[in-house]
This record gives C-alpha cells, sequence and structure tokens, in this order.
C-alpha cells in the first residue's frame, strides 16, 4: 500500500480517547480535552505596578516644575494581600505597595522617586495621568476568556496559566495503552545468558522509549518464539489500544505474525507499505483494537512507528497539530534512489549556519551504530522521486524528539 494511504487508512481507526481529570502536578506533557475558561478576571481588581503613593490624579493635574503639588500623606500602609484600606481623600495620598489593591478614590500611582517628602506631605512637580503605575483589572486576562484551548499539548507555560486561575483539575484525553511484543527464536532479552547464535532484543525497548516520548503507557509483553500459536496466545485478551509486534512479518517461512493474527480474528488492513526501510509491515483490526505489526529491524520499525503509529498516538489523544516535530534544513549531498517507494534517509543536522544542513548518514568508512548514533532525523523522499541534489530544501523528521517539542517544532510551513 502506498505510505499515505496507508497512514490515513490507520489514522481513520483512531477517535480521540475519553476524558479523564487528573492533578494540576501531573499534567505537563499531556493534551487538553476541554477549552478551559478565565472563571474571574486577572487581576481581579485594580492593583499597583510600583512602590509609591496612591492619589487622584484630579489633585495634580496642575503640578508644574515651578508649581508644585503639596499632597498630605495619608495614615497606613497598603501592601499586596491586604485590604485595599479606606478611601484616598481629596488633596491626600496614601503609601503604596507593588501589588498591593489601589484604595477607592485613587487613579494613579506615583513613583517614590517622583515626590519629595518634607514630614507627613509629599511634593509632586509634574502631572500624572489616571492609569498611571496601575495593573487595571482584566490586564492579564479577562473573565470567560479562553485560556487553553482544548487540543493544546500541556506545556509549563501553559500550565502557569492555568495555575494562576486557580485550575486544581484538568479534563484531558487518556493515554494510550500500547502492547509491545518482540517474536524470534534469535531474539533474547538484554538480561538473557547468550547461547548460540542470538540478538539482543533491542527493538522492543526502542518502540517502548517511542510510545512513551508520545504520551502513551506501555505494555511490554517480552519475546516469544516464532510460533503462531505462542503468539496468538501472547497477543489475545490484551487490555491495549495498539498492539505493536516486531519481527516475523516478512513472506520467510518462519514469519507467523499474519497466522496469529488469523488466529485472533484479526482482520488485516494491509501487509506491505511502500517505504524502505520498513516495507514488510502491516495493520490489523479487531474491534476497536488496533494491530501494527513491524519489522524485527530495529531502523525500519522505527522509521514506520513514526510514520504510522506517532500520528495515532497523537490523535488518540485529541492533538489539536498532528504536524510532527521537523525542522527546515539544505541537503548537503545528492540522494539517488528508484523510483516507486519512499525512502527514509537518516542524517544528521549541521547547525554552524543560519539554515541547519542535512548530512545524510551511513557515509563511506563509517560503522552503521556511529551513523544511527549521530542521526537525529530523517527525510522522506516521495515514491516518485528518483534523485534530490545537494543544496535542496528538505524537512527534516526529528526523531527521538517529545509530544512536548510539537510545540515549538511542529509547524515548520511544510505540507
Amino acid at each position: 500500500m502506498e505510505l499515505n494511504e496507508a497512514k490515513q487508512l490507520a489514522a481513520d481507526l483512531v477517535t480521540s480517547s475519553e476524558v479523564e481529570r487528573i492533578r494540576l502536578e501531573d499534567a505537563l506533557g499531556r493534551v487538553l480535552a476541554q477549552d478551559l475558561v478565565a472563571p474571574y478576571s486577572l487581576p481581579f481588581q485594580a492593583r499597583s505596578r510600583l512602590d509609591g503613593y496612591a492619589l487622584r490624579s484630579s489633585d495634580v493635574t496642575i503640578a508644574a516644575p515651578d508649581s508644585p503639588v503639596i499632597l498630605q500623606l495619608q495614615p497606613g500602609l497598603l501592601a499586596a494581600g491586604g485590604a485595599r484600606g479606606r478611601a484616598v481623600e481629596a488633596g491626600k495620598c496614601v503609601r503604596i505597595l507593588t501589588g498591593a489593591p489601589l484604595p477607592e478614590a485613587a487613579d494613579t500611582v506615583a513613583a517614590q522617586e517622583d515626590f519629595r517628602r518634607e514630614g507627613d506631605c509629599l511634593i509632586l512637580h509634574r502631572p500624572l495621568p489616571a492609569g498611571n503605575g496601575i495593573s487595571p483589572v482584566g490586564e492579564d486576562v479577562k473573565e470567560k476568556e479562553t485560556v487553553v484551548t482544548r487540543g493544546e499539548i500541556l506545556t509549563p507555560t501553559r500550565l502557569a496559566l492555568v495555575a494562576a486561575l486557580g485550575h486544581a483539575l484538568i479534563p484531558v484525553h487518556r493515554q494510550p495503552r500500547v502492547a509491545l511484543l518482540a517474536t524470534g527464536d534469535e531474539v533474547m532479552e538484554i538480561d538473557g545468558v547468550p547461547e548460540g547464535p542470538w540478538v539482543f532484543c533491542n527493538n522492543r525497548l526502542l518502540l517502548g522509549w517511542l510510545t512513551q516520548l508520545q504520551g502513551g503507557k506501555t505494555v511490554h509483553l517480552g519475546v516469544v518464539r516464532d510460533d503462531p500459536v505462542e503468539i496468538a496466545d501472547r497477543l489475545k485478551d490484551l487490555d491495549a489500544d495498539l498492539v505493536v509486534t516486531t519481527g516475523g512479518i516478512g513472506r520467510g517461512d518462519r514469519d507467523f505474525i499474519l497466522d496469529a493474527w488469523e488466529i485472533l480474528e484479526v482482520r488485516t488492513l494491509f501487509r506491505e507499505m511502500g517505504i524502505s526501510p520498513g516495507k514488510n509491515s502491516a495493520l490489523g483490526v479487531k474491534g476497536e483494537q488496533i494491530f501494527l505489526g513491524l519489522p524485527g529491524n530495529p531502523w525500519g520499525a522505527q522509521v514506520v512507528f513514526e510514520e504510522i503509529a506517532t500520528p495515532m498516538l497523537r490523535r488518540f489523544q485529541g492533538v489539536r497539530d498532528s504536524v510532527p516535530p521537523g525542522v527546515r534544513a539544505i541537503l548537503g549531498a545528492c540522494i539517488q534512489k528508484k523510483a516507486g517507494i519512499c525512502k527514509a534517509v537518516r542524517g544528521c543536522l549541521d547547525t554552524r549556519s543560519p539554515t541547519p544542513t542535512f548530512l545524510p548518514g551511513n557515509e563511506s568508512g563509517r560503522s552503521f551504530f556511529a551513523s544511527v548514533k549521530g542521526a537525529i532525523g530523517y527525510i522522506l523522499l516521495d515514491s516518485h522521486v528518483v534523485e534530490v541534489g545537494a543544496g535542496s530544501e528538505v524537512r527534516v523528521r526529528l526523531h527521538d524528539f517529545p509530544l512536548l517539542a510539537s510545540v515549538p517544532f511542529g509547524a515548520v510551513g511544510f505540507p
């Protein structure tokens, strides 16, 4: 199946999850399920911006350098968290500190350095307009104003705004549960004892970490042998929204994922996809549960997970903007490929110039692990493309970035 068609098919299987209310302290990185509206204005009463004196602007309209106005200091001190105090009388002023509520009748605040004090009298040599030195009602947010919108990812800054309005419980979408199973007679858990030909199981762990970065909750099912009945037994009756397997999805004699799906009565929607690496990947569904079969190669599995599973996880959580994190860059070297299939090319970014340069990986003489370790993401070449010249503008899809990274990196002007 063509990649974009496969992505759309997978996305259409997902609807936003149910809403749950969680503590504000636990909401970082979650996705808001309902608009949050200010229950009142902030500030809810006018307050002083500075340390000085509250007064009536009408009392100082004629103040001038050669004709100062003298105001009598009214008893009292107004501070943040205190009461408004009694009204300021005509011809008088009152000491006020930053953040204190403005007393009645006062409509301006003069900085303490604007006055010259002589006993209980203060001398002002210039007029002050109404509103000077004051934070008016609703300056920060107005009552019934939407502070954070449904579908937005809750960053520390957004949560601080929510906290300022006293929201203790936050409505968010439930996190998707993702079950992960690795298959293969040669695959061993990392705490196993090596015997014979084997590989340590890094692909399932890789997908688990990617799931967590995208807001999902992982259910690790371990490793299972290449046996359709054993695979089916491990996958049945799971409390999971998405069931992901790695390995056993090719066309070889020991590839049994689709056989296990048949035992489980999973309906296969496609079993091959137009992308390299990751061509041998499958999507299935049983009721409301989605099944995704990925290659045993961890780097192919990662690309397909990013292209298919990540958008599903975002949509499940109600993310308003589904554009994954990415940046514009200039291609540093020519890339060639065959027509008819999309190709993911890993690489790193050289950020020494104003526009970053994307350097494709797997350079001659460099080990594969070194290339992968240094890669920050990949570019995806469309199926019809056969060559992309050095100097071309490309979009680099950033992997290993959390859901929160979508806020600054999501919209980069690419479709």
